[in-house]
């Protein structure tokens, strides 16, 4: 390098461009991998591990032993050297890790295959069209889990298969958002009809995330003296129409997963299970209750009661979009009827949290007579399924329809928008 010359630093937008980029290549070697031969792959794998955890427990004993460090203890050194010996020794001697890899694989196919047959349930009780196809997917996934849960050694190689063409996929959707990062908004329209999105398992805690991140930025010391939201804008709009309203919190583990909500025009459209009496599943299902209430009460209602932290990402709307809105907002409106929370007191003492809603802020409250909004579930017909439902007539299609949904899916793809330079979100804002 000459002396004199300037090393050029990189935008936050081509970090984030390149951070796509690379996460996409390094997902489609790696599915190419596994589709090839992934109990070889997966041995190689688990072999890299146990070096891994080899080196670790014994740079820890050396550091203990040596520098007479009192914080590393000689225990967890030990246990991390038994682990890498054990782990190796089985993985050189029998199959036994990657069966158990395979039945994982398995087990988390027959939850997905569980909540297709819920949903499957769910629409045939509520007279919905559509249910047919979750019972397809229920057999057809319940089918592959059983046969890899109780044969692993030799239904794993097509669990191998599976995995490695999703990773190609997920790669491939991750290389072209990459390429078309700062395109216009033609290119944005080809991105937003196919994109592939990290499994469930994985997505559900985005939210939570965020929260730790968020955190770790106010115990710098930058917030001093700051009241009031946190606002990050891309670029300067006329008005911001549509907000969409992740929900997480730190308190409990469906606190963590989130809730979504969207704000059109400072009113707040909510979608959940708020009907306490009508649950069943342990929480799971319930009457889908959707209220309308005005944004800033209800965004201090739940900092105040569940302690939340909502994340705000607001979409640039055109005319034409916004009018697509309404309509839909309007369609939703025709299957709704109004509902009253009964004053009945919970197992604690307390007012249902729907009560508050409409006695302490004036919300409004609605049932469904039908569509599959009518029931409530967790995993499938929730929060965020109604939010895309609305959102989606601005161009996304971030979910798949039959798919099993999480906020922090949702998430995943609004930070995405935020920071592409021509993506749909031009705000970002914590509450």
């Amino acid at each position: 390098m000459k002396e004199g010359a300037t090393v050029k630093k990189l935008s936050v937008e081509e970090v984030a461009r390149r951070r796509t980029l690379l996460f996409g290549v390094l997902a489609v070697i790696f599915g190419v991998f596994i589709f090839r031969n992934g109990v070889g792959f997966t041995k190689f794998s688990l072999d890299l591990l146990a070096v891994y955890f080899l080196v670790d427990g014994l740079g820890s004993f050396l550091l203990r032993f040596m520098l007479r460090r009192k914080s590393i203890s000689y225990s967890h050194s030990i246990w991390l050297i038994f682990l890498s010996v054990s782990l190796s020794w089985l993985n050189r001697l029998t199959n036994l890790p990657v069966d158990l890899i395979v039945i994982c694989l398995g087990a988390y196919q027959l939850g997905t295959a569980l909540i297709y047959a819920i949903t499957f349930w769910l629409y045939k009780a509520n007279r919905v069209k559509g249910g047919w196809f979750y019972l397809l997917d229920a057999l057809l996934n319940g089918g592959i889990g059983i046969a890899s849960v109780l044969g692993p050694s030799s239904d794993g190689h097509f669990q191998f298969i599976i995995l490695g063409t999703y990773l190609v996929l997920l790669g491939i959707s991750n290389i072209r958002d990459g390429i078309l990062f700062d395109k216009d908004q033609q290119g944005q329209e080809l991105k937003r009809r196919f994109r592939i999105s990290l499994p469930v398992i994985f997505a559900a805690f985005i939210p939570a995330k965020s929260l730790k991140r968020f955190n770790q930025f106010l115990q710098k010391g930058s917030s001093a003296g700051h009241s009031g939201p946190y606002r990050l804008v891309k670029k300067e709009e006329e008005a911001r129409e549509l907000e969409i309203l992740v929900h997480t919190s730190d308190s409990n583990l469906f606190g963590a997963i989130g809730h979504v909500d969207i704000c059109y025009q400072g009113t707040v459209i909510s979608y959940g299970s708020y009907d306490p009496f009508s649950e069943r599943l342990f929480g799971t299902i319930g009457d889908g209750v959707l209220f309308k209430v005005d944004k800033e009460p209800y965004i201090e209602l739940c900092k105040k009661e569940s302690h939340k932290t909502l994340f705000g990402y607001s979409l640039s709307l055109t005319e034409e979009e916004s009018q697509a809105v309404e309509k839909r907002l309007a369609e939703i409106d025709q299957l709704l009827t109004p509902w009253d929370p009964p004053s009945r007191l919970q197992e604690d003492g307390q007012p249902t949290y729907a009560y508050k809603l409409k006695y302490d802020l004036g919300a409004e409250l609605y049932k469904f007579t039908s569509s599959r909004f009518k029931s409530y579930f967790v995993l499938s017909t929730n929060c965020c399924l109604l939010a895309d439902s609305i959102v989606g007539q601005a161009g996304t299609a971030v979910l798949d329809v039959r798919g099993v949904i999480a906020p922090g899916t949702y998430q995943d793809y609004l930070e995405y928008e935020f920071e592409a330079p021509n993506g749909l979100v031009h705000t970002r804002t914590v509450y």
